[in-house]
Order: C-alpha cells, then sequence, then structure tokens
C-alpha cells in the first residue's frame, strides 16, 4: 500500500479540501441518516407515540456511542500527527491500542447504561406503550453498541492514513443496507421500534466486518496487528487526552438531553418529546455536514501542524470554518422559512404537534447560523493535541450555557406571559450565541500565533531530529 499521506503537506490547500471534505461530509451524512432512517419509518409507520419513545432513550443512546469517539478521535488526531512525522511504526500501534481500548470502555458502558437507562424510563412520567417501546429500543441498541463504536471509531482511521473514499463507501454501504432493512422488519416483520433497532445492528455488524477486513488487507497502510493489541499506556494516554474533548461534549450532550427530556415532559409532555425528536434529527443532519468538513480538514491541519507548516495550518482552518458557515446559514434559514414542513418529513402532522412545532423549530435553530465556527475552533484544539482548551470549548455550550438556560428560562416566561415550554425552546438561541462569542475569541488569538509561526508541541507530538520545541497547555 503506497502512502498517501505525503500529499496533504504539499497539495494546494483547496484541492485536499475538496479531496477529503467531500467524502468526510458524506460519511457523515449516512452516519447521521442511519437514526434519522429509524426516526421516519418509526414516526410514519408506528405514530408520534413511537417518535416519542426514541427521542426519551435517544440520549442514553447517543452517550454508549460516546465511548467509541473517546478512543476513535483520539486516536486519529494521534495518528495524523504521527504520519506527518513519519512515525508510521507507532501510529499503527496507536491503531491497535485503540482496537482493545474499545471493546474495553463498550463493555462497561454497556452495564452502566443498561441499569441506569432501564431505572430512567421506568421513573418518566410517559404512557405505559411509549415506555415500553422506549426500554425495547434501548436494550437493543445498547447490547450492541460496540457495533457502531468499532465502526465509527476505526473507519475514521481509515480516512486520516489517506483514504476518504473507502471510508465514506464503508459508510454509505452500511446506511443502504440500513435502508433495506428498516421498512421489511417494520412494515413487514411488524417488529415496530424493535425491528428498527435490529436493521440498525444488523447493517452495523456487516459494515464492522469489513472494517477489520481492510486494516489485515494489503489495501491499508496501517495494519491492524496482534502484537498492537496489548495496551501500552504511552500510546493510550494521549489517545485518551486528546479524545476526553469529544467524549465530554457527547456526554454532556446526552446529559442536556436528559435535562431537557425531563423538561419537555413536565411542560409539554409526549407531544413536546416527539417535536423533540424532530429538532435533534434535523439539527443533527447540519452538524454532521460541519463535522464532515472538520474531518476533511483534520488530517492536513494535523499533518501540517506535525511539520510545523502554520501557514497551511492557518490557511486550511479558515477555509473549513468558512465553508462550514455557509452551510449552517442556508440549511438554516431554510428550516426557520418552513418549520411545518420539516415536521411532515418525520411523522404526520397532527393538531397537537402542529400547535407547538412553529415556534419551537424556530426558537431551537436560531442559533444554527453560528454551528460552524463554533465546531471548527473547539475541534482544531483537539486536532493538534491541545485537549484542556478543546474540552472547555466543547463543554461551554452544553453545560455552561445550555443547562443553566434549560433550568432558568421557562421559571422566567410566566414574567412575560408565556407558557414555560417556550423558555424550555429558547434555550438553544441562548447557549449557542453565547459560546459563539466565547470560540470566536479563541479563534483570533490562535490565528495570531499561526500567522507568527509559533507551533507548539501538543499531546501526541515529540520534537523532529532532535529539535527543541515550545511545549505549553493552551488554557481557558
Amino acid at each position: 500500500m503506497s502512502d498517501n499521506s505525503k500529499a496533504l503537506g504539499t497539495d494546494p490547500v483547496l484541492t485536499l479540501l475538496a479531496k477529503y471534505c467531500v467524502p468526510a461530509v458524506l460519511a457523515m451524512l449516512v452516519q447521521v441518516l442511519y437514526t434519522v432512517v429509524d426516526s421516519v419509518f418509526i414516526g410514519h409507520f408506528i405514530g408520534k407515540d413511537g417518535l416519542a419513545a426514541i427521542t426519551l432513550v435517544f440520549p442514553l443512546v447517543v452517550f454508549s456511542s460516546g465511548f467509541g469517539m473517546l478512543v476513535g478521535i483520539g486516536a486519529c488526531s494521534c495518528i495524523s500527527l504521527l504520519l506527518g512525522q513519519r512515525r508510521l511504526d507507532e501510529a499503527e500501534k496507536t491503531l491497535g491500542n485503540a482496537f482493545s481500548m474499545i471493546f474495553l470502555f463498550t463493555f462497561v458502558m454497556t452495564v452502566t447504561i443498561l441499569f441506569l437507562g432501564t431505572l430512567f424510563v421506568n421513573a418518566s412520567t410517559v404512557s405505559e406503550p411509549v415506555r415500553r417501546m422506549a426500554l425495547t429500543f434501548l436494550w437493543i441498541s445498547i447490547l450492541s453498541g460496540i457495533l457502531p463504536a468499532l465502526m465509527f471509531g476505526l473507519n475514521n482511521i481509515i480516512r486520516v492514513q489517506g483514504n476518504p473514499q473507502i471510508a465514506m463507501g464503508t459508510i454509505i454501504f452500511g446506511f443502504v443496507l440500513n435502508s433495506i432493512l428498516n421498512p421489511i422488519f417494520i412494515a413487514v416483520f411488524h417488529w415496530g421500534v424493535a425491528g428498527s433497532a435490529l436493521a440498525t445492528t444488523v447493517a452495523q455488524a456487516v459494515t464492522v466486518l469489513w472494517v477489520l477486513y481492510f486494516f489485515r488487507s494489503p489495501l491499508s497502510l496501517l495494519k491492524l496487528r496482534w502484537k498492537n493489541l496489548s495496551l501500552d499506556w504511552k500510546i493510550c494516554g494521549p489517545v485518551l487526552a486528546i479524545g476526553l474533548a469529544p467524549f465530554l461534549a457527547q456526554s454532556a450532550n446526552s446529559l442536556m438531553g436528559i435535562i431537557l427530556n425531563v423538561q419537555l415532559e413536565r411542560f409539554g409532555a409526549e407531544n413536546a418529546l416527539s417535536v423533540s425528536g424532530v429538532i435533534y434529527r434535523s439539527a443533527q443532519i447540519i452538524f454532521a455536514v460541519v463535522l464532515g468538513i472538520w474531518q476533511g480538514a483534520q488530517p492536513i491541519i494535523g499533518y501540517n501542524y506535525g511539520a510545523r507548516q502554520s501557514g497551511r495550518v492557518l490557511k486550511t482552518w479558515r477555509l473549513a470554518i468558512f465553508i462550514a458557515s455557509i452551510w449552517c446559514f442556508v440549511t438554516t434559514t431554510l428550516i426557520l422559512a418552513f418549520p411545518l414542513k420539516t415536521v411532515e418529513i418525520y411523522t404526520k402532522m397532527t393538531p397537537e404537534i402542529q400547535a407547538i412545532s412553529e415556534f419551537a423549530l424556530r426558537a431551537s435553530f436560531l442559533g444554527c447560523y453560528m454551528m460552524g465556527m463554533q465546531v471548527c475552533v473547539s475541534l482544531y484544539f483537539q486536532t493538534i493535541g491541545k485537549p484542556k482548551l478543546s474540552i472547555f470549548l466543547s463543554l461551554s455550550r452544553q453545560v455552561i450555557f445550555m443547562i443553566p438556560a434549560l433550568l432558568i428560562l421557562p421559571m422566567l416566561c410566566p414574567m412575560v406571559n408565556w407558557p414555560e415550554l417556550k423558555g424550555v425552546w429558547c434555550a438553544f438561541a441562548v447557549s449557542d450565541t453565547l459560546s459563539f462569542f466565547l470560540v470566536l475569541f479563541f479563534f483570533i488569538r490562535e490565528s495570531a500565533n499561526l500567522k507568527a509561526g509559533r507551533i507548539t508541541a501538543g499531546l501526541g507530538m515529540t520534537p523532529i531530529d532532535g529539535e527543541t520545541w515550545p511545549v505549553e497547555e493552551a488554557q481557558p
């Protein structure tokens, strides 16, 4: 297998972004469409109660995937930096350790979430049919949690080693299989939400088998070898430290989702949960493209940061933010203009759903105009091996701003004669706005560093050829 990574340091930046971003965006879109397909078929064949059921437990399902993200994204960042320094043996050892860590963390996650998730669903105030469907979807999804963790975690490593088209094709294949099995299991076999969860499980299992074959085949630059599976803390430490930022962001997002669902149950009952499911999945589509753009930029930035080419790093970063911001502007404007049409994609419009949908979608999506900057700035620091700042920026929206807004704004609504439910929806725009100004400050500061050619060695990096680099962790 030829080494395609060298072009990351020499080819024109715009050409590289087109080469890497398009497959990454398509792969991320398809990844998100896994859950969108589930929601569409459940919403139309089972109804709004089915949509409410999967929305209730979805934060827990998302949390389960966070462990694959913890290892997978951390490994991707380390591997891209190691490739930039031409250290292929260490990159291969990182791949093997990542595989073992995914298995270890997923086992712990499965036991924990099944216990706590069952208690959460049984304590909720939803109707008994919704509760039964929620528990069914939760158990099937969590028991098969090793599959998405391996699929998405290892598939990202295929991309950063210089094979973005193969990474894209892998995810697209799984999505097509899931889309075929979903209507068969739900509409033909009448297995309900269990059929939807099983369709996803089968599709992911087939995809994982292909990914494992790839890393053992001549197609891959990095090989998955038995000798590299034994855990080495010198490798695991940087991987986990870098992956901690997206993992905590995912965990915070799940915590925020649980608090959101509790508030929706309190002020809007199951109809609000159904609308929240529409909002979450629509926002996922916007976020998926932004994340895909960043994943396309990540190997370029990681490689050139490791090679100390600060000008190429800054140019790539700015272009990624610009492209992501254009996408956010177009899609957010369409949703704000046609909120009811967005809801009808997922479920049948009823008077109860229509009564809350228009305000809910417009208030929730107003802050999505700023998502491109938020994502590309917070994940930049993860990519260059500076996890503390990345963690702080990633958590700012969900924990520092969003959770307090969810708890406080509903209490303020009676002062302006609004129902409390409107305060829940407005929490999104408030947290997005505050988070935007925070990341803007760090973008300006880091841009000045790159313009001056200041490259510092982060986690997963060591000086090349005996050079002495300044080593510092950017602090919030």
